[in-house]
């Protein structure tokens, strides 16, 4: 080798400090903004808890086995309605103009409003006949506005606004929970299921305002030509299809525990479940928006442009999401067993061994979660699918078996097994496929 080679010219060493400030300063700035979203994430996450021992302990149990029943509904219904559509539009708006982002959810929002009005008819027409129709057209409106703020969250995110996206998620997940409980706790007359529903309309309407705000000058008024939303809906459906079809799997197979308790054990043990349940995927909401979906874009990025920092960037998602998640299971299980006992629920204070199952069975989602960003940066959606029917037909499986023999340590466990076992499924195809 020639000596000459070896030698590093003052020009390149000043373009090599600037290049390691700069990536420094973007390393400050990622860890700043996971920081800033993660606190207020662990504020939606400590109201979140917050209400459900309120509603445990000022109203009752079965109260809060149907608010679990109908948050699982708010949840899983908009998911089958969106037909995946929302992944696939967020992935490509990485890489387009806003004129074209914004003409891309005029036309998915004009699909969605066809369906939801197809819907809406029906379901009221039969709330009617039940003399239902109060609770379904209140729970009709939550659904609808979890779905469009969800969609908004997604979108914004991979448009690189995620301070933008967690802060429309915490006034429509925490700040209407506050004004709720302040006033139950003042006025006992509004601890009422009804009344609490309307509140969390309450939250979405102000968060969907918010971004109204914000997004007044983007250009909405583009053209659409009649009968585009057909065509539109056909192609983009044969591109989302896979993704949709996981995501159905990985939410039932989050929710179908508490109905499998309620089926097996009635409103009251699904209510004490539901507590402990929720305290896992709040932490799981927390993490998963404040760690990994603001790496995603830059997956996407870096897979486009064949960059070699791709698999260095997964490994140390990896390790932070774990290493947060761990950190964040314990501090929560100790403060949560040291809380229960002030419940005055001895339902509750019984089971206290199924938190400790969720919160590990939490850690194992996270990093299955993490190894599933592989599969959506390197567009390979359907690897992502094959692993989410795996989990889902072992998570029905284990909570049928489990359930009925273990109780609510049989529903945590199944949680346990099936994310262990699709976190060697994926690990199978990253390593055998994608290296």
């Amino acid at each position: 080798m020639r000596r000459e080679a070896s030698i590093i010219s003052p020009s390149t060493k000043s373009e090599s400090l600037t290049i390691d400030q700069t990536s420094g300063m973007s390393l400050n700035r990622h860890t700043m903004t996971s920081l800033a979203i993660m606190g207020l994430r662990g504020v939606a996450l400590t109201t979140k808890f917050i209400l459900a021992l309120f509603i445990a302990k000022f109203l009752d149990l079965q109260t809060l086995g149907t608010y679990g029943l109908i948050t699982g509904v708010a949840v899983i219904f908009p998911i089958v309605a969106g037909f995946g559509l929302i992944a696939v539009l967020s992935r490509n708006a990485v890489s387009q103009q806003l004129d074209e982002v914004a003409q891309m959810l005029r036309l998915y929002w004009g699909i969605q409003a066809t369906i939801y009005g197809f819907i809406g008819f029906i379901s009221l027409g039969i709330s009617i006949y039940l003399g239902q129709f109060a609770l379904a057209s209140i729970i009709l409106a939550i659904i609808f506005l979890e779905h469009v703020n969800n969609d908004l969250f997604v979108l914004l995110n991979h448009l690189q606004r995620p301070g933008l996206a967690n802060l429309l998620v915490f006034f429509r997940t925490s700040v209407w929970i506050c004004a709720y409980m302040i006033l139950a706790f003042v006025f006992p007359g509004l601890r009422d299921l009804h009344i609490l529903l309307v509140f969390w309309i309450g939250g979405g309407l102000l968060a969907l305002a918010w971004f109204a705000l914000v997004a007044r000058d983007w250009p909405w008024a583009c053209h659409t030509p009649a009968g585009k939303h057909r065509l539109w809906f056909l192609h983009h459906f044969k591109m989302s299809r896979t993704l949709y079809a996981n995501e159905i799997a990985n939410t039932v197979s989050q929710y179908i525990d508490r109905y499998l308790v309620g089926l097996f054990m009635g409103l009251e043990f699904t209510g004490a479940y539901v507590l402990f349940w929720s305290i896992g995927n709040a932490l799981s909401n927390l993490v998963d928006t404040g760690i990994i979906q603001i790496s995603k874009p830059k997956l996407i990025d870096a897979h486009t442009r064949q960059d070699q920092s791709y698999w260095a960037s997964f490994r140390l998602l990896l390790i932070r999401t774990l290493a947060i998640s761990t950190v964040l299971a314990i501090v929560t299980g100790i403060f949560v067993e040291i809380t229960i006992p002030y419940l005055n629920r001895p339902l509750v204070t019984g089971w206290t061994e199924v938190l400790w199952l969720v919160l590990l069975g939490f850690m194992l989602r996270m990093a299955y979660e993490v190894q599933g960003t592989v599969f959506y940066s390197r567009y390979k959606d359907s690897f992502t699918l094959f692993s989410g029917l795996f989990v889902i037909v072992l998570s029905i499986l284990s909570n049928l078996i489990l359930i009925p023999t273990f109780a609510l340590n049989g529903a945590a466990a199944a949680i346990i097994m099936s994310y262990a076992a699709g976190i060697m499924a994926r690990h199978v195809m990253i390593t055998s496929y994608m290296r």
